[in-house]
């Protein structure tokens, strides 16, 4: 009779963990599926500094870090154009 009920409590308790463990899967599969605009604007804006060819001056990486900032900002990010060039790669 004790052992039924050791069995039995096995039993509930895997079913939990099994549902626990299904909840985690559907968790991340979410996670995984969410896309988030501003770490991918960063990805990009990084390359995209990078392979840019500049005039002697720098002006055209200097306006290509100013619009990807605006960019940046409409996306939530809330540095400074400073804290964003440094991110991107702009500013040792």
């Amino acid at each position: 009779m004790r052992v039924n009920i050791y069995v039995g409590r096995l039993q509930k308790a895997l079913e939990q963990l099994t549902a626990a463990i299904r909840n985690v899967e559907c968790e991340l599969a979410a996670m995984k599926a969410e896309h988030d605009p501003l770490a991918s604007h960063i990805f990009i804006s990084r390359r995209h500094y990078r392979n840019v060819a500049d005039t002697k001056s720098g002006k055209r990486r200097e306006m290509i870090a100013q619009m990807s900032f605006n960019t940046a900002c409409q996306l939530g990010f809330r540095g400074s154009l400073d804290e964003w060039e440094r991110l991107t790669g702009a500013v040792a």
